[in-house]
C-alpha cells in the first residue's frame, strides 16, 4: 500500500512517501509562504498515484488540505511504535519551534517542553542571522577553528540578535564566534528543557532539520553526556514519516480536491493608498565634484547598513555617497563604501585630486570606524540625524527615524533636539526585522520590492505589535491561513509602524512637521503607513537613507566652526590601505567590572578599546574629566548598605552557616538580614557569582532581576550551605496614607517558586519569613524568631537578635538620607548636570544587572546620585501607588523635576510590568523636561546603552539653552466622583455644585465588558437599583486598536481592552456632550496592576481633555462594597447568575447536539432573563427555574459526565473577558472538553476572605485589653451576616439552575482553597489571584478535573509567578497543565501546538480515546462556534 504523509511546518513543507510501511521516498522544501505552491511541486516531483492514502500534519497549515488531519505528537508516536528505539524523550528541533518530549515505557508522550511564542533558539531564526552575515548553511562547515562561544542574551531572539550585532560591529567577535554561541545557545535550550524533564540519563531522539548543524548536536552531547543521543534515519521528515504510517489505516486517497478554503482569522487595516495624498518627498539635489574642491568625509556605521558621503565643504552638497551592508564588519563594510565613492568620483573627475579635510562618524560602530579613520570627530547618531534633516526642513519639530536595528523619535524646538526616545530592548519597528521577515517568510529577494507589493493589498492584516519574533510568528500563521502574499506584505509594514508609534513613541509629543528618514523611509509603503494610522501628514527628505553620514559631516564642519575640531587631511587610498591590527588584549582592573580591554595598532598608532566605562574612550579622545567635580553617590550608597552599616565581621567557626542570595531586597534590608544572623552566631554565605545553569531552571517568563536571583540561588547552594535565606518580602511601611507599599508579585513570590524550580533543595532547607511592616513590626518580628527556633535558638535570642537588626536597618535609612541630602547640595553646586538613577536597587544599583551604567556616566564627567536616598518624603505623587519602589521613584521624579541641575535615567527591565505604567507617570511629572530611559535584560554587548547615554546628554544640552524653566499646566475637568451617607454624587471641585447619579438619566455608568454575560447583567442589575448603568460592547480588534493609539503597548491587555471599550463609546452616536459618564473601574490595593488602570485612565482622559468623564473606582480590600448595601446586593445577584449561565453556556458549546442551534436558543432565553433583571434582579428564581426547564429539553450528544473537564484560572478579567478567552473555549468545545472558566465570584470570595484574615490578624496583634473594642471586631460580626447571605443567594441559584444538567462541579470551600494553596504553593500572605489560582487549581484537579489552564495578559506578573508554581508542581503530579499568555491577537502556532498536545493529554488523563477519535477527517468537523458577540454601539 502506497501511504504518504505530509507536513505542513512553520517554514517548510515535508512529504514522505511510504509502501507498506518502508520509506521509498521524501521530499523537503522551504515553502517561503507559499504552501499551496510548494506542496503542488513536490507531488508532482514525487509523482504519487491518486489512490494514495495521505494524513496531513503539521500546524495550521493542515487545514488547508482536504484530508486526514492528526497533530505532530500522535505521529511520533506512530513512528516510534514502528522503531526499535526506546527513548526516554524525544527532541524536536523545527524552523520556528523547539519542543522536547517525554516518553513513557508504552511509547507515549506524556509530558512536552517548549519555549514561548519566541522563535529565538529555532532554526529560521539561525538562517536569519547567518544572512545578516552573508553567510550561507553550507558556511558554517568552515569557520575557523580558533573560534569561540560567547555568552549571549538567550531569553529572545531580538536581543540576541542586538547581541551578535553589536559584537560584530565592535570588533568583539568573529563570524565564526557568532555561528558556535548562536549554536551553543540552541544546545542550551535542549539542554534546559532535558533538565526540567528531569532527563539525565538514558536515550534521547533528536530530530528535525536542525540535527544538520554539527555543533549543535556536538554541543548536546558535550553538555549530557550520560545520555545516548540518536539521530535517525528519518530525523529531517519524522513527523511526516509517522504521518504516512498512520495513512495505512485512517488515510484518505488525496483525489483531485486537495486545498480547501480556510478563514484568515486576522483582522485588517484600511488600504495604505488610502494615505497617498499624505506624504511628501523633498527632491534628491546631488553636486557634481571639482578638482581641487575641499570635501568632508561622512561615515555612518549602522548595524546592519554602512553609509558614507562626500560633502562640499562649501555648498553642503554630497557630491558622492553609498549604502551598502555592514555583514558584521564595519571597517570593511567602509572599504566597500570608499571604492563606490571612489568610482563615483572618477565618473565625474576622472584622476583629478581632490582635499578632504575633515572625517567624522555616527552610529553603533562609530567608535571602531572612528579608531580606524584616526579621527576624533565622533557623534551620536542623534544629534547627526537632527542636524542632517533640519538642514533640508529648518521647521520640522518631529523625526521619525527607522534604521537596521534601531527605531528613534526626536522631538526639535527651533531647530535644538530637546526630546528623544530609542527603540529599547526590542527591534520588532526596524528595517532588518522588515527585510528579514520579507525574505525568509515571504520569499521577496529584494528589499526595494516590499513597498510595490504592500501598495498591491487592498486590506493588510493587522499582526501583533508586542515583538518582532510575535509579528514573524503571525505571518507565518497567516500564511498557513492562506492570506495573500501582498496583504501580509502591507500587514507586516503597518504593524512595524504601529509597533514603533507605540513601543518607541508611546505617549510623547508629535507635532505638526514630521519627517521619516532612514534607509526604511525608502520603502515607499511605509511613509504611507505612518500618514495612515497618524492620520498627519508626512514628508520624507532627499537621499534619507544618507540623513546620518550628511548630518555628521555637518556637525563635524559646525565644530570646526566653533573651534572644536582640527582639519586633519584624509586620503581615500590611504583609508583603503589601512587595517586595524588586533595585538593584544588585557583585563582591565581599574574596577570589579574587570573588561577585556584590545590594543589596536592603525597606522603604527596603538590604541586602547573596549570596556563597559569611558576610560579608554577618553584616553583617544583626549577627554579630560575633573574628578573632583564627579561623585560616585551610587557606590556610596552601597558602602554604606554592605560596609557601613553591616557587621564588619561575620562569625568565624560557626556551626550554621545561611546562604543568603544577593538579589531583590537584599539590596535594601541588608543591614537587618546580615545583623539578624551575625547576632544569632550564624555564618552568612553571600552568592558571588551568577550561576548560567541556575538562570535556566526559570519556570516562568520572569524578569531578568528574578533570572538573576536563580542564578544566586544556583550559586549559594553550590557552596554547601546548610539553609538558604529566601524571605518572603511582602511590605514595607507606607510613604503614603492612601496606599500599601508592597513589592511586586515576582519579588514577594521568591521562596515560592525558587523551591518548585530547585527541587534538589529541600524545603526544610529554605528560610523565608514574611516581611511585613504595614499594621506594625510584630508580624515580622515573629517571623523571624520562627527562622530562629528553625535554627535551634530559642524565641527569646529570635527576638533580641531581630531587634538589634530592625535598629541597625533604621539606622542604615537615616544615614542614608542624610548622603541624599549631601547627594542635593553637591548635585545643585555643580558647572554641569548631574543624573539620578531611578528604578530598584536591585536592577540600578548592582553590576550583575546594571551593565556599568552609573560608571558610563561618572567616567565622562558625570556625578551620579541614587534615588531611594533622596529626602522627598513630602512630595505628591498620584493616588494609589502601593509598590514600595514605586513610591520611591515617584517621589524621587516629583522631587527632581523641579530641580534644574540633576536629570532622570530610569533604569527598567524588559517585562518589568509596574514600569509599564510608572513609565507614563514619569512623563506626566517630567513635563517637557528631558529623561532616559533604559530597558535592560541579560544583554552582553552594550553599544546601544552608549547610544542613548550620549543623546541624552545631548538632549540635555538642547533642552538647558531652549526649554529650561517652562511648565504646561495640565487640564483637569474638576468632576470627582464620592459617596456622601451612602448616596452617590458626582462633585465639581471647581464650582463645588453636586450632582446626583441615582435615578439620574443625565448621569449613566459605563461597565467594562469582563465577559458579555457578566457585564449585561450587572448593569441590569444596577438599573434596578436606580443607577443608569450600561455594559459597553464585548472587545473586538478595532477596540484593541483605537486603545494602543494612546498607551506603549508594554501595559496589560486588560488595560488596552478597558480603554479601548471607553474611547470607541465616546466616539459613538450614545455620547452626549451635555451627560456626564462614569466610567467603572474595579481596582486594588497591589501587588498586581490592575489598581494603576483608574490613574491612567484619569491621566489619559486629562491628556485628551474630556470635560464630562469621570472614573469610579471600588475596591477589592471591600469586596467592591464601597456603594452601600442596596448596591452591592443587586451586584451580588447579578454576579452569581452570570457565574452559572456562563458555565451552562460553554458545557452546551461542547455538549449540544447542534451547537449553533442551542446557542440561538440560549441567547433568546438570556434576553428574557435581562428583562426581567431589569426591574428586580433579586426577583428572578422563577424564570431562571423556566430557563432551566427548556435548556435541559436541548438535545446532546454527550452529558458533562462524559466529558473531561477542564478549569481555566489565572487572571480575573482575561479569563472572564469573551475576547481574549473565547478562542480557548472554542479549541476545547470542538474536542467535547468542557472549559469551566473561573468565576466572578470565585474571585470576591476570596476578597472577602483576605478581609476575615486581615480581621483576624489586626484582633491578634491587639493587646488583649482592646480585643473587644477595635473596630475590626464589629466588622468581622458583619463580615459573617454577608457571608451568610452571599451563600445563601448562590444555592438559590444553583437550585434553579441545576435542572439542566450543564453545572460542572467545582470548588468552592474557599477555606479549603486556600488550605490547599498554603500546603502545595504560597504563604497566604501573598494576597493576589496567584494563591486563589494555584489552590483551585489543585482542589480541582483532585476533584475530578482532567487538566488546568492558567491563562494571562502578555507579561502578567501573577500568571507568570502561577505559571512558575503551578507548572512544576503538576508535572510531578502527571496532571496537564498549560499556560496562555494573551496579547489581542490570535493564538500563534507555537501556542496551538502546545494547546493540540495540552487537549491530547486531557482526553488522555482517564481514559484512552481511540485512534479514529485523534484522528480529524474534512466530513467530519466539529462545529466550532465563535461566542465573541460583538453589539454595536
Amino acid at each position: 500500500m502506497i501511504t504518504v504523509g505530509i507536513n505542513i511546518g512553520s517554514t517548510s513543507v515535508k512529504v514522505v512517501v511510504c509502501n507498506s510501511g518502508v520509506v521509498e521516498t521524501f521530499n523537503i522544501m522551504p515553502h517561503e509562504g507559499d504552501v499551496p505552491g510548494t506542496l503542488t511541486t513536490i507531488l508532482s516531483q514525487l509523482n504519487i498515484p491518486k489512490d494514495a492514502r495521505a494524513i496531513v500534519t503539521g500546524n495550521e497549515g493542515r487545514f488547508l488540505l482536504h484530508l486526514p488531519r492528526v497533530i505532530e505528537s500522535v505521529c511520533i508516536e506512530e513512528a516510534l511504535k514502528h522503531s526499535d528505539y526506546r527513548p526516554d524523550a524525544i527532541v524536536s528541533m523545527g524552523g520556528e519551534d523547539l519542543v522536547v518530549y517525554t516518553v513513557d515505557e508504552h511509547k507515549k508522550i506524556k509530558n512536552n517542553f517548549s519555549g514561548n511564542k519566541c522563535a529565538a533558539g529555532t532554526g529560521e531564526f539561525f538562517k536569519q542571522q547567518l544572512a545578516r552575515m552573508n553567510m550561507k548553511l553550507a558556511d558554517i562547515h568552515s569557520i575557523p577553528h580558533e573560534s569561540k562561544v560567547l555568552r549571549l542574551s538567550t531569553r529572545c531572539s531580538v536581543f540576541m540578535k542586538s547581541d551578535c550585532t553589536h559584537r560584530l560591529n565592535k570588533g568583539e567577535a568573529t563570524k565564526g564566534d557568532i555561528i558556535l554561541s548562536l549554536s551553543n545557545v540552541m544546545a542550551v535550550k535542549v539542554v534546559d528543557f532535558l533538565k526540567k524533564a528531569r532527563i539525565h540519563n538514558g536515550t534521547v531522539i533528536i530530530t528535525g532539520g536542525i540535527t544538520r548543524n554539527p555543533y549543535i548536536v556536538q554541543f548536546i552531547k558535550e553538555k549530557l553526556p550520560d545520555i545516548d543521543f540518536i539521530i535517525p534515519d528519518t530525523a529531517a521528515y519524522f513527523e511526516a514519516y509517522g504521518a504516512a504510517l498512520l495513512a495505512q489505516q485512517y488515510g484518505e486517497p488525496i483525489g483531485d480536491t486537495l486545498f480547501e478554503k480556510h478563514t484568515i482569522s486576522f483582522p485588517r487595516f484600511n488600504s495604505l493608498k488610502t494615505a497617498l495624498n499624505n506624504v511628501t518627498y523633498i527632491p534628491s539635489k546631488r553636486g557634481v565634484a571639482k578638482p581641487g574642491g575641499e570635501y568632508i568625509l561622512g561615515v555612518d556605521g549602522g548595524s546592519t547598513t554602512t553609509k558614507a558621503c562626500l560633502v562640499d565643504i562649501h555648498t553642503h552638497e554630497i557630491v558622492a555617497a553609498h549604502y551598502g551592508r555592514t555583514h558584521g564588519d564595519p571597517v570593511k563594510a567602509l572599504k566597500q563604501c570608499i571604492e563606490e565613492i571612489q568610482k563615483q568620483l572618477k565618473d565625474q573627475i576622472g584622476d583629478n585630486p581632490i582635499t578632504i579635510s575633515l572625517a567624522a562618524t555616527t552610529g553603533s560602530s562609530r567608535e571602531i570606524l572612528g579608531v580606524f579613520l584616526e579621527t576624533s570627530a565622533i557623534y551620536n547618531e542623534i544629534i547627526a540625524h537632527s542636524v542632517g534633516t533640519t538642514y533640508f526642513k529648518p521647521d520640522i519639530d518631529t523625526i521619525f527615524e527607522i534604521g537596521g536595528q534601531d527605531a528613534k523619535y526626536v522631538y526639535l524646538k527651533n531647530g535644538v533636539p530637546i526630546d528623544y526616545a530609542m527603540n529599547e530592548a526590542c527591534s520588532a519597528g526596524t528595517g532588518s526585522f522588515l527585510e528579514e521577515s520579507a525574505q525568509g517568510d515571504l520569499n521577496i529577494a529584494h528589499a526595494w520590492e516590499i513597498g510595490d507589493i504592500a501598495l498591491q493589498a487592498e486590506q493588510p492584516l493587522k499582526f501583533g505589535e508586542h515583538c518582532s519574533a510575535f509579528i514573524n510568528s503571525d505571518i507565518r500563521k497567516a500564511i498557513q491561513q492562506g492570506a495573500s502574499r501582498e496583504d501580509i506584505t502591507a500587514g507586516l509594514i503597518t504593524s512595524i509602524v504601529a509597533n514603533y508609534l507605540n513601543r518607541v513613541v508611546g505617549n510623547r509629543t508629535i507635532g505638526n512637521s514630521i519627517v521619516l528618514q532612514g534607509g526604511v523611509a525608502k520603502n515607499k509603503a511605509v511613509p504611507l503607513a505612518f500618514a495612515m494610522l497618524l492620520g498627519k501628514h508626512i514628508t520624507v527628505p532627499p537621499d534619507p537613507e544618507l540623513m546620518g553620514c550628511f548630518g555628521v559631516a555637518i556637525v563635524a564642519l559646525n565644530k570646526l566652526h566653533d573651534g572644536l575640531l582640527q582639519k586633519k587631511f584624509y586620503s581615500l587610498d590611504a583609508i583603503l590601505n589601512t587595517d586595524i591590527v588586533y595585538e593584544r588584549e588585557f583585563t582591565c582592573k581599574a574596577c570589579d567590572n574587570y573588561c577585556p580591554i584590545r590594543v589596536l595598532n592603525v597606522n603604527g598608532n596603538r590604541y586602547m578599546f573596549g570596556g563597559r566605562c569611558n576610560k579608554y574612550a577618553n584616553m583617544r579622545k583626549k577627554r579630560v574629566i575633573h574628578e573632583e567635580e564627579v561623585v560616585d553617590f551610587i557606590e556610596k550608597r552601597n558602602e554604606l548598605l554592605f560596609h557601613e552599616c553591616a557587621p564588619q565581621e561575620m562569625p568565624h567557626n560557626a556551626s550554621i552557616t545561611v546562604g543568603v542570595p544577593l538579589c531583590f531586597s537584599a539590596y535594601t534590608l541588608w543591614p537587618l538580614y546580615s545583623w539578624f544572623f551575625k547576632e544569632l552566631g550564624v555564618a552568612i554565605v553571600t552568592s558571588d557569582a551568577i550561576s548560567e545553569e541556575g538562570k535556566a531552571k526559570v519556570e516562568s517568563a520572569y524578569c531578568f532581576p528574578a533570572e538573576i536571583a536563580h542564578g544566586a540561588v544556583k550559586n549559594i547552594f553550590d557552596k554547601h550551605v546548610d539553609y538558604i535565606f529566601l524571605p518572603h518580602s511582602k511590605e514595607m511601611k507606607s510613604y503614603q496614607n492612601d496606599a500599601r507599599a508592597t513589592f511586586c508579585p515576582i519579588t514577594q513570590g521568591l521562596p515560592y517558586y525558587i523551591e518548585k524550580a530547585f527541587d534538589e533543595i529541600p524545603k526544610e532547607k529554605i528560610l523565608s519569613p514574611v516581611i511585613s511592616f504595614k499594621l506594625s513590626d510584630t508580624i515580622t518580628e515573629d517571623s523571624f524568631v520562627n527562622v530562629a527556633v528553625k535554627l535551634g535558638f530559642s524565641s527569646e535570642e529570635g527576638k533580641r537578635a531581630f531587634r538589634l537588626a530592625l535598629q541597625k536597618q533604621h539606622e542604615y535609612f537615616v544615614k542614608a538620607r542624610k548622603l541624599g541630602e549631601e547627594a542635593l547640595e553637591f548635585a545643585r553646586k555643580l558647572n554641569k548636570p548631574a543624573i539620578a538613577l531611578l528604578g530598584r536597587p536591585y536592577n540600578a544599583f548592582t553590576k550583575d544587572a546594571n551593565m556599568g551604567i552609573p560608571k558610563k556616566y561618572t567616567s565622562i564627567g558625570y556625578t551620579v546620585i541614587p534615588f531611594d536616598i533622596l529626602p522627598f518624603e513630602d512630595e505628591e505623587i498620584f493616588p494609589n501607588m502601593y509598590w514600595f519602589y514605586g513610591q520611591l521613584d515617584m517621589k524621587a521624579s516629583v522631587m527632581l523635576a523641579k530641580e534644574n541641575n540633576i536629570y532622570v535615567t530610569f533604569i527598567s527591565n524588559f517585562s518589568c510590568a509596574p514600569d509599564s505604567f510608572m513609565l507614563h507617570y514619569l512623563k506626566w511629572i517630567m513635563g517637557s523636561k528631558p529623561f532616559l530611559i533604559l530597558e535592560l535584560d541579560s544583554h552582553t554587548a552594550d553599544a546601544g546603552i552608549d547610544t542613548r547615554i550620549e543623546a541624552f546628554l545631548d538632549i540635555i544640552e538642547g533642552y538647558r539653552q531652549k526649554c529650561m524653566g517652562e511648565e504646561t499646566q495640565r487640564y483637569d475637568n474638576g468632576l470627582r466622583f464620592v459617596i456622601e451617607d451612602n448616596e452617590l454624587y458626582v462633585r465639581n471641585i471647581v464650582t463645588n455644585s453636586k450632582i446626583p447619579v441615582r435615578n439620574n438619566k443625565k448621569v449613566t455608568l459605563l461597565l467594562a465588558s469582563m465577559g458579555r454575560l457578566g457585564a449585561e447583567l450587572l448593569a441590569a442589575s444596577l438599573r434596578s437599583a436606580g443607577i443608569n448603568a450600561e455594559a459597553m460592547p464585548v472587545p473586538d480588534a478595532k477596540t484593541l486598536q483605537l486603545a494602543r493609539q494612546f498607551v506603549s503597548g508594554k501595559e496589560c491587555l486588560p488595560s488596552h481592552l478597558v480603554l479601548g471599550s471607553a474611547l470607541q463609546y465616546f466616539a459613538s452616536p450614545r455620547y452626549k456632550k451635555d451627560e456626564i459618564y462614569l466610567l467603572f473601574v474595579p481596582t486594588t490595593q497591589g501587588p498586581c496592576r490592575t489598581g494603576q488602570y483608574f490613574v491612567f485612565y484619569e491621566n489619559l482622559f486629562k491628556d485628551m481633555r474630556f470635560d464630562n468623564v469621570c472614573v469610579v473606582t471600588l475596591d477589592s480590600s471591600h469586596s467592591y462594597t464601597e456603594l452601600g448595601p442596596h448596591f452591592s446586593k443587586h451586584a451580588w445577584w447579578g454576579v452569581v447568575i452570570s457565574d452559572y449561565m456562563k458555565d451552562i453556556e460553554t458545557s452546551l458549546r461542547a455538549c449540544a447536539k447542534d451547537p449553533v442551534s442551542a446557542m440561538a436558543l440560549y441567547d433568546q432565553l438570556w434576553q428574557e432573563l435581562i428583562s426581567v433583571a431589569e426591574k428586580d434582579v433579586t426577583r428572578v428564581i422563577p424564570v431562571l427555574k423556566k430557563i432551566a426547564q427548556t435548556i435541559s429539553n436541548i438535545p446532546l450528544q454527550r452529558t458533562i459526565a462524559q466529558c473531561p473537564k477542564v478549569l481555566i484560572v489565572g487572571e480575573i478579567y482575561v479569563r472572564r473577558d469573551d475576547f481574549a478567552v473565547d478562542e480557548l473555549v472554542k479549541h476545547f468545545s470542538k474536542k467535547g472538553i468542557i472549559a469551566k472558566v473561573s468565576g466572578v465570584s470565585e474571585w470576591i470570595y476570596y476578597c472577602d476572605f483576605i478581609r476575615e484574615y486581615e480581621y483576624k490578624k489586626a484582633i491578634k496583634l491587639a493587646p488583649w485589653y482592646k480585643k473587644l473594642f477595635i473596630p475590626e471586631v464589629w466588622s468581622l460580626l458583619r463580615f459573617f451576616i454577608e457571608q451568610w447571605y452571599k451563600h445563601r443567594v448562590e444555592k438559590k441559584v444553583k437550585q434553579a439552575l441545576q435542572r439542566t444538567q450543564l453545572i460542572p462541579d467545582t470548588p468552592h470551600d474557599m477555606h479549603h482553597i486556600m488550605d490547599m494553596s498554603q500546603k502545595h504553593f504560597v504563604d497566604l500572605e501573598l494576597q493576589s489571584e496567584i494563591t486563589v489560582s494555584s489552590g483551585v487549581a489543585a482542589t480541582a484537579m483532585q476533584d475530578g478535573y482532567s487538566g488546568i489552564v492558567n491563562i494571562s495578559p502578555f507579561a502578567c506578573l501573577i500568571g507568570r509567578v502561577i505559571e512558575g508554581i503551578l507548572t512544576p508542581w503538576a508535572r510531578i503530579q502527571g496532571y496537564p497543565v498549560m499556560s496562555v499568555e494573551i496579547d489581542g491577537n490570535a493564538l500563534p502556532p507555537t501556542t496551538l501546538n502546545k494547546l493540540e498536545i495540552f487537549m491530547l493529554n486531557v482526553m488522555r488523563f482517564k481514559e484512552k480515546p481511540e485512534m479514529k477519535e485523534v484522528v480529524e477527517h474534512p466530513a467530519q468537523t466539529a462545529v466550532a462556534i465563535d461566542r465573541k458577540i460583538i453589539k454595536d454601539l
